[in-house]
């Protein structure tokens, strides 16, 4: 009877340790696969968030361009009277023209108003509407200069912008240099709104030879922007001066470089490829990589 009363002892303890160790497995299960989801969400998020940064600093760095070329036509960039571009036209739009408020040569500030009207796509498919109101203190390249770039009723594609794009030359000597900064900016993508601002350096690399003919222009592009989201999900994006994008006025697509994109301590990278002018853009974040196209 001892013996029996023994045996059972033992098989009770046998069972709660099996028992124990079941739980204590499917918990570690558990706990494992929901980092699993935890980390994946986190990843996603950061993709997602590196994606729009394609997008939406696209569409804010097009209105340096379109002020540059804009103005170059208007004579606004430097002293002196220019041929107007007849290939502007085809570049920006059938629809694209331009007014200036004061055409008295050296009396400032000067307000441009750049008007797409009902919309029309330029010679790479991208669709401009709308007004853009430029404001000059002085000659676009002329250190201290600042031009206000404001979208009024201004769509890309269809898509709202708003914000005010303030550049202000820090050109020293043969180097020219600019200030960039976005406030209060805007855009919706697809159902959500999405917050934008940018404190950037945008630094003329080639071309400068040539300044009375934009088409040569290449810039490097280096600094912080920021995106916000809804329920306060923020993404923070850097670009290094070692890997700085690269923007060749005649490519309406940013051609080389890196930005790195993070959300919630998780970084992905923007890669912009190798200076080639095509619309192909990689993601990367650990072992995942996702091609995207960037938009007209």
């Amino acid at each position: 009877m001892k013996g029996y009363f023994c045996f059972n002892r033992i098989f009770a303890g046998v069972v709660i340790l099996l028992t124990m160790a079941t739980i204590f497995f499917a918990c570690s299960k558990s706990a494992t696969d929901t980092a699993k989801v935890d980390t994946n969400k986190s990843d996603n998020q950061t993709i997602t968030a590196a994606a729009d940064q394609a997008v939406v600093s696209g569409i804010y760095d097009d209105l340096f361009g379109i002020a540059l070329e804009v103005g170059a036509d208007a004579s606004l960039n430097e002293t002196g009277r220019k041929a107007h571009r007849a290939e502007l036209a085809a570049k920006l739009g059938s629809c694209f023209s331009y007014d200036v408020d004061d055409v008295t040569v050296d009396q400032w500030p000067k307000t441009m108003l750049i008007k797409f009207g009902e919309g029309c796509a330029d010679n790479t498919g991208r669709v401009r509407a709308g007004n853009i109101q430029v404001t000059y203190s002085g000659y676009f390249y002329y250190p201290g200069s600042v031009i206000v770039i404001k979208p009024l009723t201004y769509t890309v594609n269809g898509v709202v912008v708003t914000g005010t794009k303030t550049i202000t030359n820090m050109s020293n000597g043969n180097v020219y240099k600019y200030s960039s900064v976005v406030t209060g900016g805007s855009v919706k993508l697809d159902t959500v709104m999405v917050g934008f601002s940018s404190n950037t350096i945008i630094v003329q690399t080639s071309g400068t030879a040539t300044m009375g003919d934009v088409t040569d222009d290449i810039f490097s592009i280096t600094g912080k922007d920021s995106l916000v989201y809804p329920l306060g999900i923020s993404a923070s994006i850097t670009v290094n001066d070692a890997d700085a994008l690269e923007r060749k006025l005649e490519c309406p697509w940013i051609g080389k470089g890196k930005a790195l994109v993070t959300v919630n301590g998780v970084t992905a990278t923007v890669n912009y490829g190798n200076g080639i002018c095509d619309d192909s853009a990689t993601i990367d974040l650990g072992d995942k990589v996702k091609s995207i196209a960037l938009p007209k």
